[in-house]
């Protein structure tokens, strides 16, 4: 099994079903908020850490690409010492450890597999759809309450996970298409001694 460290509720929730559309399991931890995962004392290490102490091998940290929070200044400086940490923490536990971010949002993922008309899930009429969703929607979370009947909420993520088109999502958004190869690298790492 594949643990995900995310965000929150709503990564959570549609993770699991994105991940299973391309057979593959996960199983993800949310962390309530990217400052959670990326603080050095009780950070994502911790988790990871109890976590592999339960019976945990194999773990995938994902985030979101659009802000950053202290101990970084920027999203330049977050993605490379983000990526030591991980090299290091994998070294010590001696498992297979991955970052990822998501770009923008992992509603950017969601927003790139919508096809144009799309109803399903309690979305109005969509529309033209961005081709690139890592540059736009600029808020991709405003965007789709912008295009719900009603509220964007957690269920709604997952819905549209189990949902969207995935050969369009991986096309309209790279990030995408990462968290995935590192998902399948961790799933390989995971089974071979």
């Amino acid at each position: 099994m594949i643990y995900v460290l995310v965000e929150g509720l709503d990564d959570q929730m549609a993770v699991p079903r994105l991940a299973e559309r391309e057979s593959l399991q996960v199983r993800c931890i949310s962390m309530n908020g990217k400052s959670n995962i990326v603080r050095r004392k009780q950070g994502f290490e911790d988790t990871v850490r109890r976590q592999h102490a339960i019976g945990g091998r194999a773990f995938v940290v994902l985030m979101d690409g659009d802000v950053t929070y202290p101990p970084y200044q920027t999203l330049a400086e977050e993605r490379q010492d983000m990526a030591l940490r991980v090299e290091s923490l994998a070294a010590e536990l001696g498992i297979p450890i991955q970052v990822c971010w998501s770009v923008l949002e992992l509603e950017s993922w969601l927003i790139a597999g919508l096809e144009r008309r799309a109803t399903y899930c309690g979305l109005r009429n969509v529309g033209r759809v961005p081709t690139n969703t890592e540059s736009t929607p600029q808020d991709p979370k405003r965007w789709l309450a912008d295009h719900l009947h009603g509220d964007y909420r957690p269920r709604i993520a997952e819905c549209l996970a189990g949902s969207i088109e995935m050969q369009q999502a991986k096309r309209r958004n790279q990030s995408l298409q990462l968290f995935l190869a590192a998902l399948r690298q961790v799933a390989g790492s995971e089974t071979t001694p």
